[in-house]
């Protein structure tokens, strides 16, 4: 059974550094543009829904050894994220 205590032992030099820990040069609040955020995400998920169709469909494309059953399943999958991709689409329009 363990005590509970954590055998850590840091260097109290660290510590000592004013430049790393000094919080007023910190900025407390950040002026963002939201709608620009959003815009940036919505960019950031048609990539990535949009690099999987082209994977999936790459993979059915190549591999002529699948079955239907298999062929069928990735086609699936394929749709999925084609849906995914058209809704971001009607959001980012």
């Amino acid at each position: 059974m363990s005590s509970g205590k954590a055998n850590i032992n840091y260097s109290m030099e660290f510590f000592d550094i004013n430049e790393a820990n000094n919080l007023s040069t910190l900025p407390v609040f950040e002026k963002k543009d939201l709608i620009h955020l959003k815009q940036q995400e919505i960019v950031n998920k048609l990539k990535r829904f949009y690099g999987k169709i082209i994977d999936v469909h790459f993979f059915l494309l190549n591999n002529k050894e699948l079955t239907n059953n298999q062929k069928l399943e990735y086609c699936t999958i394929e749709r999925h994220f084609m849906k995914l991709y058209l809704k971001e689409v009607i959001k980012k329009g």
